[in-house]
């Protein structure tokens, strides 16, 4: 009609008044800048580390579409202190060295809000680009002339991330007010970069249930009109990202970055470049650079590396004498750190006035290797082949350097050229290690540049060759289990030479070099299952292979995460199996895989749970004398579909078993002897029940000797996790682990290092004989109020071996309780508490599931008992099912 017309024309003339930020080509636009980014746990009175920008930022345009940026007198200030009470400091060594990087104008292309391509002479650094690269992703705004809300996928410095626009016009105050917000979990390119990862494995099913990373940042911006169209007359940006691995409530760290940009003034003089090439530097998108590694433990002030790190050398030599002192791990730390930041030289003059004094020599070798820069695998190859290391020495510090060293293309050719070395080639177990950490680092270079080139793996393609024309055994199964660390897919047609079946002459090589071959498979599949499974599963249908060599591959098989289709065809060939412990282990890790419960293995098991049903079920019957597959796996996620279950559970709603399905059995124990030489002689129950009584007293008079082993003996080892509060009182556990040889006793004791706090768990486990092993669990104020006592015993019942358990308690809390807990956006409590509680003179046990929501009473209640009859008999409750399945097995037996 016509009066929706009228407002849709209404809503046209308002919305088309927005306008892009421009600026005159005759004027050059000054703003104030700063910027704050901090780091640490969002508590006050804890650590913080960050940096604080502050500068004047002068625009000018070249061309329509070109412009300059300068920074007029940058300060930077350093922030690492207890936050908020201590002050920023100036980076003056920063400024200075960045100085003239900064003075530099850099140049940008900008259209319609939107930033283009950025250039700059060749010798701004990285660094000072993304500096500038901050302050342009200010200036990105899509606006649109007909909507004042919407969303669109938006470039800028964190990559192409999904974008939120909300546009509104004060006529009074006569300016616009846009609000930007960026959600950067939801980016299609997004520019992240993840270190000290590269031996795990990403689970993208897992992080679309619960996000351990939550990032997100906010834009303001009041813009005014200018005769050029609008201007920027103040922005402020808010970037948080918090990280909880955890998924705790409180417990997230956080990294948090503030900016505001505001208009200052216009001037007339002109921003000039240089005289030099600029050079495309890129998009508006984060450039990584060469920074340098830091350990997120404690960030120190280095102002003198050599200086520092003889001083440190000198406590940890002098301090670390007769025991561990507590400042120990803390001092290794700032040891690394300083190595890290000094030069080469500067590591060569500290070595060469330590190295002849043995302690500090071994204090600089144990902390080199965790420094983790080509510069120290380049010193140790250098220092071994000048005979300056020894040989277990080397092997040490290379086991070590070469998984924490940064796998770039410099250090994968240093360890080739080490691998290779005449003088390594010499000794056997260095040459192993020099050749499997090459394959690993090949590995995490991969990771980090999925491009990368396979002539990497050229020298151990060679190797692998050679070795086989000469029948080498030892060289083939080193240069299969390199192949292995490596994983790169160019390694398959090498690796497939040597399986057996695929070739002729792979079947006539040891078992050992077959089942190594298929193993090197294993990383690859992980990669490339589409060219894997085939082949492992040619290998698992392979009747004439040996057996082992078919389980392995039927291990291999299923590390690629094989279709339904893929799992039905093996069922459907294993009907017909006639080897009975490649169908048992096959059978059983299928049936393995029907539990699991990662999300990113939710198809495989799916898969599983078909094939099972189409295999027969006598070989879920098989005994254990063939081969079986066993799969642990744990994933634990709160759900709120768990949480309705229990619900529906705790309000009655769901049907309860019928009492007409359990039956009442009194069974008559056998005696419980101890092993002797002799048992299979016994009489069926010739001997007495032998009392537990000597098992307790004899642990009784072990720790009699000593209750507590660091009064007697140092520690094996100690871990001290700490935190140090606004007031210097420290807050933090210690845990000491102690090892009594003679009485084969092992004792970990976890403490708090707070003052006035005497609270303590004790673990102390001893191996009184061959068959029989006794532990304690204790806790409370010196571990004297509450325990557990566990014992262990290997013997006999009738003629068959047994085993036996038993737990006590002493002095236990009435309640053991597990609480899993969830915030809502409301912070109300979600959540369940499972609660135990134990009546030990009728030998009852309770468990309770309660829901600690607010206003939710409802339980799952489940108790149990075993009775003891008068003549020592036990009456047990047994399902029928369970009883008729029992004595189904015993009879095919």
């Amino acid at each position: 009609d016509s009066k929706s017309v009228l407002i849709l024309l209404v809503l046209s003339a308002k919305y088309s008044t927005f306008s892009v930020p421009e600026f005159a080509l005759d004027k050059t636009y000054v703003y104030k800048y700063e910027a704050l980014l901090l780091g640490g746990l969002p508590h006050e009175g804890l650590a913080r580390a960050g940096i604080k920008v502050s500068s004047k930022v002068l625009l000018s345009a070249v061309t329509e579409h070109t412009f300059l940026m300068k920074l007029m007198d940058p300060l930077l200030h350093e922030y690492a202190g207890i936050w908020p009470k201590d002050p920023f400091v100036p980076a003056t060594k920063l400024t200075s060295a960045l100085a003239a990087q900064l003075q530099i104008p850099i140049k940008f292309e900008y259209a319609n809000g939107v930033v283009g391509k950025v250039f700059a002479p060749a010798g701004v650094s990285p660094t000072v680009m993304n500096l500038h690269r901050g302050i342009l992703n200010i200036l990105q705004l899509n606006l649109k002339k007909t909507q004042n809300i919407y969303e669109l996928q938006e470039a800028g410095v964190q990559g192409v991330c999904r974008t939120h626009y909300v546009i509104n016009e004060d006529p009074k105050a006569n300016h616009i007010i846009v609000t930007k917000s960026k959600d950067l979990s939801h980016c299609q390119e997004r520019i992240i970069k993840d270190i000290g990862l590269a031996y795990t494995e990403r689970c993208a099913e897992c992080t679309e249930r619960v996000k351990s990373l939550i990032e997100t940042a906010t834009y303001n911006y009041i813009m005014k009109p200018a005769a050029a169209g609008v201007l920027i007359a103040e922005a402020t940006v808010e970037e948080v990202h918090h990280f909880s691995p955890l998924n705790e409530i409180h417990g997230a760290a956080m990294m948090e970055a503030k900016q505001t940009l505001a208009f200052v003034e216009i001037e007339k003089t002109p921003v000039v470049p240089i005289k030099a090439d600029y050079l495309a530097r890129g998009s508006l998108q984060y450039e990584f650079a060469t920074e340098i590694l830091q350990t997120p433990i404690q960030l120190m002030k280095i102002s003198d590396a050599p200086a520092q790190i003889i001083e440190v050398l000198k406590h940890l030599v002098a301090n670390n004498v007769a025991m561990v002192h507590d400042d120990a791990p803390l001092k290794f730390v700032q040891l690394i750190q300083l190595l890290r930041v000094a030069t080469l030289e500067n590591i060569e003059a500290i070595w060469a006035q330590f190295k002849d004094k043995p302690v500090y020599r071994r204090w600089i070798l144990d902390a080199l290797p965790a420094v983790g820069t080509p510069v120290i695998v380049k010193l140790f190859k250098e220092k071994f082949l000048g005979g300056e290391l020894t040989i277990p020495e080397f092997i040490q510090a290379l086991v070590v350097a070469l998984q924490m060293v940064t796998a770039d293309l410099e250090t994968i050719q240093l360890t080739a050229s080490l691998a290779l070395h005449e003088k390594i080639a010499t000794i056997p177990a260095l040459r192993e290690v020099v050749m499997l950490g090459y394959g690993s680092m090949i590995a995490k270079h991969c990771v980090a540049v999925p491009t990368c080139p396979a002539e990497l793996l050229r020298p151990i393609h060679e190797i692998a060759a050679e070795a086989t024309s000469k029948n080498n055994i030892p060289e083939i199964t080193l240069a299969l289990k390199v192949l292995g660390n490596a994983g790169h897919p160019a390694s398959l047609k090498p690796i497939m030479k040597l399986l057996p079946g695929l070739r002729t002459a792979a079947t006539s090589l040891p078992l050992r070099i077959q089942v190594d071959a298929i193993l090197a498979l294993r990383n690859i599949a992980k990669k490339e299952p589409k060219l894997v499974q085939p082949v492992a599963l040619q290998l698992v249908l392979d009747r004439a292979l040996h057996p082992e060599v078919r389980m392995v591959a039927c291990i291999v098989l299923f590390e690629t995460k094989p279709s339904v289709a893929l799992i039905s065809s093996l069922a459907g060939a294993l009907k017909l199996e006639t080897n009975m412990h490649v169908a048992s282990f096959a059978y059983s890790h299928i049936k393995s895989l029907t539990r699991i419960t990662a999300p990113d293995m939710a198809a495989v098991a799916g898969a599983a749970n078909v094939a099972i049903k189409l295999m027969s079920p006598k070989l879920d019957r098989l005994s254990f004398r063939f081969s079986r597959a066993l799969q642990l796996d744990f994933y634990h996620s709160e759900s709120y579909n768990f949480y309705k279950r229990a619900k529906k559970i705790c309000s009655g709603s769901s049907s309860s078993m019928s009492s007409s399905r359990m039956t009442e059995t009194a069974t008559i124990m056998e005696p419980f002897r101890k092993f002797h030489k002799d048992r299979y002689m016994a009489p069926h129950g010739a001997s007495k029940a032998v009392s537990s009584g000597s098992t307790a007293s004899s642990f009784e008079k072990i720790q009699k000797q000593a209750k507590f082993l660091g009064n007697a003996v140092p520690p094996v080892f100690a871990v001290i996790a700490r935190a140090v509060r606004v007031d210097h009182k420290l807050l933090g556990y210690q845990l000491a682990a102690y090892f009594d040889k003679p009485n084969a006793r092992v004792q970990l004791v976890v403490s708090s290092i707070a003052e006035n706090d005497n609270l303590k768990i004790c673990a102390d486990g001893a191996v009184l004989s061959k068959h029989k092993v006794t532990a304690r669990v204790a806790w409370g104020p010196e571990c004297q109020q509450y325990a557990v006592i566990a014992k262990a015993e290997a013997g006999v019942l009738g003629e068959f071996p047994a085993a036996r358990l038993e737990f006590l308690g002493n002095a236990v809390p009435p309640v053991f309780a597990v609480i899993a807990r969830a915030v809502r956006v409301d912070h109300k409590l979600l959540g369940y508490q499972l609660a135990a509680y134990f009546d030990k003179p009728n030998a009852r046990v309770q468990l309770v599931v309660s829901s600690i929501a607010e206003n939710d009473n409802l339980k799952i209640c489940a108790d149990g008992a075993v009775l003891i009859n008068p003549d020592g008999t036990l009456s047990i409750q047994i399902d029928e099912d369970i009883l008729s399945w029992i004595q189904k097995h015993i009879k095919e037996e």
